[in-house]
């Protein structure tokens, strides 16, 4: 290889290294030229000054053009010293030019999201989706009285354009610092760029297993997982198989949610009992009231009977004992000191031991016993996805022997799907075929008896067409519902979470948005990891649930009393009042959870007290 071929690669290679050694090799140049003008400049002029005085003059002649101005001396000496300003004037060019260069390449790598953090306790959450922004606008309203908050949000897209498109749907960011890094949930790097290892917890944000197992793989990868770190990683899971294997793989290390079954569970109870799934929005919302562990010597030795009316402003449901969750436990329960309770409150600053043992109405008690009641209903089920056999079906445990469902799905659905439905001699059914939202296919529809219409998604697929066909349905309805002057509650299911305010409008007696309840939770046990223990005992299928129970089983209508009252009544029948539904109450559909216990409250038919229950 010639010395032409050796000094272009190693000029390349030199290139390559980037802004700090192009400013040291420019450097070096300038001291080279400097010193050999001004040692030239000596040996030629035969001047009485010194050769550093030379290669000094030539440093400044290098540094200023404007010295040269009015310089005096031989030929060779005035032409060495217009060198040495050429070189000056080509190198201030170029290091002007690297600078340049190296500060557009830094802006650049910032704007790409590759520059490492440094945070320290934050909510790390990988990947970016349509659930992010949901996940996101809940960790701000709980971070509202964190100091310093910060989340950092590990994405494969472009850094602006999900900064921009997080900041056109979360509108405000108020305390909470948002960092946005780009990169790949399967790197090790990309993660570390992110200080997973100082992370509070961290959320995975997809919904698809395999993508999931592959990121906790990943971050296994990483300090995460060793024993010295404190923090937690949570994730939904849409196959129960696949979450126990990574529960197995991840140990305590990943609190792994389920909850297919669980929000079908939801929508079904909903369809029962209309305004069922505002309470569960409210209790898995940071805006609201939610679920707190607390711990007071006060209340050791206590029975929960007792500890129950010792709260004035929050609301007892549970006791941690043992390291295990108990909802709704035996009134004569004794609370020793190494319980905590479980609380709904709606901040943890107000909790306090302010109630009253006193009861001024226990004369409005009604105390009839427990009652177990399974109501025979007329159903209509509107759409179709993969979900709409498995609501039905778990209408199973809550209504009578009889119930009717009738199915008006979209024409080109095969009526073998229904082979599941009648194998349960439970239920009885028909089916109609049509387009489900137009006028048409529902005005051929007969009304009669029908207490229930439920209106699904026609597809997961598309969620702004399936919101747009359920809206038109629902508008449909509503017109036929007057015209016929019949009344049903209808209960809808929305896609979209940024449609729920269109929807609305249409004056449905409840909705289901199964991706922002699946988030919400997602959120609360990122803040605090026991709450899962709670939410696996509320949406499971075996013990306490919540129910809407009417008013009058519990207390005296029309009649003034206070919520110690009703909630006294409550636990004489081994059930919690956690709060109420009132007709006569337009805002969030007449729910209030979590009342002052010592306000008083006019109950009147129709209304309905909101409880924790076995069933």
């Amino acid at each position: 290889m010639n010395f032409k071929k050796k000094f272009k690669y190693r000029f390349d290679q030199l290139l390559s290294k980037g802004t700090i050694s192009l400013v040291f090799a420019l450097f070096t140049v300038t001291f080279v030229a400097v010193v050999l003008i001004g040692l030239v400049a000596y040996w030629i002029t035969k001047s009485p000054d010194s050769a550093l005085s030379m290669i000094w003059a030539s440093f400044m002649k290098t540094l200023d053009p404007g010295n040269l101005a009015g310089e005096e001396g031989t030929f060779f000496y005035i032409f060495l010293m217009t060198i040495a300003t050429i070189v000056g004037i080509f190198i201030t060019s170029i290091l002007i030019s690297i600078i340049s260069s190296g500060f557009q390449t830094k802006l650049e790598n910032l704007q790409r999201g590759t520059s490492q953090i440094i945070e320290k306790n934050h909510t790390l959450i990988l990947g970016w989706n349509d659930n992010v922004p949901i996940i996101v606008s809940q960790l701000i309203e709980a971070n509202k009285s964190v100091k310093h908050p910060k989340i950092a949000i590990l994405s494969e897209q472009d850094m602006m354009e999900t900064y921009n498109a997080l900041k056109q749907l979360v509108k405000s960011f108020h305390n909470t610092k948002i960092i946005i890094r780009t990169g790949s949930l399967f790197d090790k790097s990309s993660l570390e760029t992110c200080a997973i290892d100082s992370a509070r917890s961290v959320i995975i944000s997809d919904i698809d297993d395999a993508k999931i197992v592959k990121t906790l793989l990943a971050i296994k990868q990483t300090s995460f997982f060793s024993d010295t770190k404190t923090g937690h990683v949570t994730a939904i899971f849409t196959n129960q198989k696949t979450m126990r294997l990574a529960q197995e793989m991840c140990g305590e290390k990943l609190v792994a949610l389920h909850l297919t079954d669980s929000t079908n569970r939801i929508m079904a109870q909903t369809c029962l009992q209309p305004g069922l799934s505002l309470v569960y929005q409210e209790l898995f919302d940071f805006c609201g009231n939610e679920f707190y562990f607390y711990k007071n010597s006060q209340l050791v030795g206590k029975t929960v009977v007792e500890a129950i009316n010792m709260f004035n402003d929050s609301i007892l449901i549970g006791v941690h004992k043992n390291k295990k969750t108990i909802i709704n436990p035996d009134k004569d329960m004794v609370i020793s000191e190494e319980d905590e309770i479980i609380i709904i409150s709606e901040d943890e600053d107000k909790i306090f031991l302010n109630g009253n043992q006193k009861m001024q109405y226990e004369d409005k008690m009604v105390l009839t016993p427990h009652i177990k009641t399974r109501p025979l209903r007329n159903i209509l089920s509107i759409g179709y996805n993969c979900d709409t056999f498995r609501v039905i079906a778990e209408l199973f445990p809550y209504v009578q022997k009889g119930t009717h469902v009738k199915f008006l799905v979209p024409q080109d659905l095969n009526e073998r799907l229904f082979k599941e439905i009648t194998n349960q001699d439970l239920i009885e059914y028909d089916v109609v075929q049509g387009v489900t939202y137009e006028r048409e296919t529902l005005e051929a529809i007969d009304y009669t008896n029908i207490d229930t219409i439920i209106v699904f998604a026609n597809s997961h697929d598309n969620g702004e067409r399936s919101d747009s066909e359920t809206l038109l349905t629902v508008l449909n309805l509503k017109q036929i519902e007057k015209e016929r002057k019949f009344k049903a509650s209808i209960i809808i299911e929305i896609e979209k979470n940024e449609n729920e305010f269109i929807l609305k409008y249409a004056s449905v007696d409840d909705f289901i948005i199964s991706n922002v309840l699946a988030n919400k939770m997602l959120c609360q046990i990122s803040e605090n990891k026991h709450l899962r223990e709670v939410y696996q005992e509320l949406l499971g299928d075996e013990g306490s649930e919540i129910y809407l129970k009417h008013v009058e089983d519990y207390v005296i209508l029309n009649e003034e009393v206070d919520f110690y009252t009703v909630s006294k009544s409550a636990v004489l029948k081994n059930e919690i009042a956690i709060g109420y539904k009132k007709k006569s109450l337009s805002e969030n559909g007449g729910i209030v959870i979590n009342p002052k216990k010592d306000e008083k409250i006019l109950f009147s038919h129709g209304d309905c007290i909101i409880l924790i229950a076995i069933d």
